[in-house]
């Protein structure tokens, strides 16, 4: 029960920090081209809701959020979950590699400092560990 509102927490943090940056994503799309009209700024900022308040905004955010709705990449126009998709088998593969070379290597060290406690590998690796975790 407690997942729901650490979801929520982190979720709101996340809306946040995108928020935080001065100026609009639109402007991406409009600063770099002195052609664009004012107009044109607006119908951009009513497009993607930036006229609406930040609460409305972050309820449509996380609603599309949920139903992994990312939007599309300003960059070539294709759905960001497209991107995501494509890029994920790589990221899993390292990541499950990183994890298993983390395995080999903690259980049997794990496994040394507490056959022989209190001995100096055993206290040379926990102040390591400790260093780590700082």
């Amino acid at each position: 029960m407690l997942l729901i509102p650490l979801l929520i927490g982190i979720s709101l943090i996340s809306f946040l920090v995108i928020k935080l940056p001065p100026g609009n994503p639109t402007d991406l799309q409009t600063e770099l081209n002195p052609r664009v009209s004012l107009e044109a700024k607006e119908r951009l900022r009513e497009l993607y809701g930036l006229d609406r308040p930040l609460g409305e905004q972050y309820l449509g955010w996380l609603s599309r959020i949920i139903r992994l709705d990312f939007g599309t990449s300003f960059i070539d126009g294709r759905p960001v979950i497209a991107k995501i998709a494509e890029r994920l088998p790589v990221t899993l593969t390292i990541n499950i590699l990183s994890l298993l070379l983390i395995m080999l290597i903690a259980i049997p060290i794990g496994v040394y400092s507490a056959v022989y406690e209190g001995s100096r590998f055993d206290r040379l690796f926990t102040i390591f560990v400790f260093i780590g975790y700082a």
